[in-house]
């Protein structure tokens, strides 16, 4: 039987009390029996530090008697349902009680089914109260919900609409939604998250996350002013910013920056320690509500500068000033994608190698041409272009091995590498025995740069975008050994390297080639060596 309600005896004569607690199985009822008191002020005590859902108390105790004990009850706001016990003598007195809030009374001397039957009225009727409460909770979530949503439907809209609306269509709108921005001064803020971290490994915990820091850069925006943050999820913005934010400082006379600026660190700071992601934000200038759209792809262009500068970066709009001057269209080294695809086809690592190292080199030169969103929006077309002759070229020779090339999650300094390895993924099917050792390789540095903590293959795996069967077979061959095997004994080795050159002790050591049992560090190195590590370091071997 599963408990779902507490109970508290009141009763100065024990063996009264003690039959109550000990003679009924409460369990059974669905109730836990929280403790038991002998007088009014010692219930109340207990009710200081607990809060039953059922009390049963004599009516007339030393003290504090119960109508004294109801009235505290009901001055101090506790919600407990009480049941008074009376004597045939104390009738009118049990009547009094009901009139000052007791649920119910039953007569002693106290026979179980009475008691029992008052009992499970009170339940049935917690049981409800509960039921109600949950289903208010539940439309008052479903408003919240809904609210929220009529919000983010509304504000994507004006911010990716460029036509304007009609004189006082936006102002309307906001009202019905409870929403009081500054009709002529609101700002805009987008927040890229550059990388989600170890935290977000399904669909649920990244919309768990949005979640938490749409709350918090909505709860940093309202410490100056009226702020709505939201997800954002229109596909003209698709991968250039999770989230956007309207703001209206509420007193923006005589700063040259607005207020919010000098928190906005601190929470790209929070971001990190507590969601596990970073993040980079951008903001315009102040403008009109139909305005809008201008301001946030401001926003846009300056969020973008995490590309150049690697993330956890705050930009404003004023650093596009000069460059949006220059800011010509990007389309990428000529003819690159025609290139690429044949690359490709033919499944040359080499050429492909040179092919993504030239579109970096190309992307660098002309950092001081482009924005950083123009040659993100560039690439994105030059991929396309890509798959679509990828698409063609299968098609016409009726294969299935299609290629899908997406633009890399990554700042222009990692761009070369992620990209590569996302081709080593694409070949993974098809791919000559370089492409095998180039694998092998990256690996290696992967387990190399991770020596600290443990890595899994199939952490390998995922970081170079493989199959991890296949990555499992090709490890194998290439190097002889499994790769449960290599990382052990790769970890030994660095050990023993460790124990003879340094002075560490054997956990720091320990902890240094990714074990944070020592116990089982020890056990390990001597299933390698025949020797503990102490033994190990003291033979000098």
């Amino acid at each position: 039987m599963i408990v779902l309600f507490s109970l508290l005896v009141v009763e100065d004569e024990r063996w009264i009390r003690r039959g109550i607690c000990e003679t009924i199985d409460w369990t059974t009822e669905g109730i836990r029996l929280t403790g038991e008191a002998s007088d009014g002020e010692e219930a109340m005590r207990i009710l200081a530090r607990h809060s039953p859902d059922i009390v049963i108390t004599d009516i007339v105790m030393p003290g504090m008697d119960g109508i004294t004990f109801l009235k505290n009850l009901r001055d101090q706001k506790v919600d407990s349902k009480v049941i008074i016990m009376s004597g045939y003598s104390d009738f009118e007195y049990a009547r009094n009680a009901l009139k000052n809030g007791a649920f119910d009374y039953v007569l002693k001397p106290i026979h179980e089914h009475n008691l029992l039957g008052v009992i499970r009225r009170c339940v049935q009727e917690l049981k409800h109260k509960r039921q109600a409460e949950s289903e208010l909770h539940g439309l008052i979530r479903s408003a919240r919900e809904t609210l929220f949503l009529a919000r983010q439907r509304l504000f994507e809209m004006i911010l990716l609409r460029k036509e304007p609306y009609s004189p006082g269509w936006i102002a309307e709108q906001m009202k019905t939604l409870q929403i009081d921005l500054h009709p002529t001064r609101t700002r805009t803020f987008a927040v890229k998250i550059v990388d989600w971290g170890r935290k977000a490994e399904t669909d649920r915990d990244r919309a768990l996350i949005l979640y938490a820091l749409c709350n918090m850069l909505e709860e940093t925006g309202r410490r100056f002013g009226p702020a709505v943050a939201f997800p954002v999820h229109h596909q003209t913005t698709a991968g250039e910013a999770e989230l956007a934010m309207l703001h209206s400082e509420s007193d923006p006379h005589g700063r040259q920056e607005p207020a919010i600026v000098s928190d906005l660190p601190r929470l790209i700071d929070q971001a990190g320690l507590m969601l596990g992601v970073r993040i980079s934000i951008g903001y315009s200038g102040e403008a009109h509500l139909n305005g809008l759209s201008e301001m946030f792809e401001e926003a846009l262009q300056a969020a973008a500068f995490w590309f150049y500068d690697g993330g956890g970066s705050l930009c404003d709009a004023k650093r596009l000033a000069s460059a949006l001057q220059a800011d010509i269209p990007y389309y990428g080294p000529a003819a690159w994608d025609r290139r690429f695809v044949s690359a490709m086809n033919v499944g040359d690592l080499k050429l492909l190698e040179q092919l993504v190292r030239e579109l970096a080199e190309h992307m660098y030169a002309h950092q001081n041409k482009c924005l950083p969103l123009t040659i993100r929006r560039g690439l994105k077309l030059l991929f396309e272009n890509v798959n679509q002759k990828s698409d063609a070229f299968h098609r016409r020779k009726q294969t299935d091995s299609t290629v899908t090339l997406d633009l890399p999650p990554c700042s222009l300094e990692a761009f070369a590498d992620v990209l590569l390895e996302t081709v080593s993924r694409a070949l993974q099917d098809d791919r000559p025995s370089r492409s095998r050792k180039w694998i092998v390789e990256r690996a290696l540095q992967y387990i190399e740069s991770n020596r600290d903590h443990t890595v899994t293959m199939n952490d390998v795996a995922a970081h170079l975008y493989l199959n991890h069967s296949y990555f499992s077979k090709v490890f194998h061959e290439e190097m002889g050994e499994t790769f449960s095997k290599y990382v052990l004994r790769s970890r030994i080795e660095a050990a023993k390297r460790l124990l003879k050159e340094t002075p560490l002790k054997i956990y720091e050591i320990a902890g240094q080639v990714g074990y944070n049992d020592i116990r089982h560090f020890t056990k390990i190195f001597k299933e390698f060596e025949g020797l503990t590590p102490m033994q190990y370091r003291d033979y000098g071997i």
